[in-house]
């Protein structure tokens, strides 16, 4: 049993913004009951509590928090469990750099390319843009990260979070569009994205993450 925190959480296996979320609770080692959406029994109380209809959104009393982020900072501020944000302010700014770079230059091309995965129904320019897009984003990633296991410092913190799910996504993603090891065009991000795994909280939402995609892939 983890720490008590009577706290729910509407979830999605496949989000990665949920999953960022799981992964800073499992490292905290934090008990929080995982509301699994789509659940028809959800949908009305759900969208009463959550206006932009999004995953995740954590519970904690009378207290409602949308948005990724924003729950991983909760948690930080709440103090509950084992500290994910680093202490000197150089370190803070890392962190929250790599947030930046993966919700808005990453995330934002992959989520166009998630949506052509079908080959039927691909748009050829709009796929050609986005990878495009993706690239230069993972360039980007590339040239802030140092191929070390933790993505600041020697320690788990919120930009691993960030990152694993979002590299997981790049890694899976790349094969559909006709790269077959996407990640071997950058040594660091690849170097980190093997060494990250070997945190407990990592490969668990890892492991999580592939049964959900293979689930959605096989439906």
């Amino acid at each position: 049993m983890g720490i008590a925190t009577g706290m729910k959480m509407y979830n999605a296996q496949l989000s990665p913004y949920a999953t960022r979320c799981r992964m800073a609770i499992y490292a905290k080692d934090l008990d929080v009951e995982f509301l699994d959406m789509p659940d028809p029994d959800l949908e009305q109380e759900f969208h009463r509590i959550a206006p932009m209809g999004k995953v995740p959104v954590l519970i904690d009393g009378d207290v409602i928090v949308p948005e990724s982020e924003t729950i991983c900072e909760y948690l930080e501020d709440k103090g509950l469990g084992r500290p994910l944000r680093p202490t000197d302010a150089a370190s803070i700014a890392r962190m929250r750099l790599f947030g930046r770079i993966g919700d808005l230059y990453v995330m934002e091309p992959m989520g166009e390319l998630f949506g052509q995965i079908n080959p039927a129904g691909r748009d050829p320019k709009l796929v050609a843009r986005e990878l495009g897009e993706l690239q230069k984003a993972m360039g980007w990633l590339e040239a802030y990260l140092t191929g070390d296991d933790h993505a600041v410092g020697s320690s788990l913190t919120l930009a691993d979070c960030e990152l694993v799910p979002v590299l997981f996504f790049f890694d899976q993603i790349g094969p559909m569009f006709g790269s077959v090891n996407p990640l071997q065009q950058f040594p660091k991000a690849g170097a980190y994205y093997k060494g990250i795994a070997k945190e407990p909280a990592a490969a668990k939402v890892l492991a999580e993450l592939d049964i959900a995609l293979r689930r959605m892939m096989a439906g």
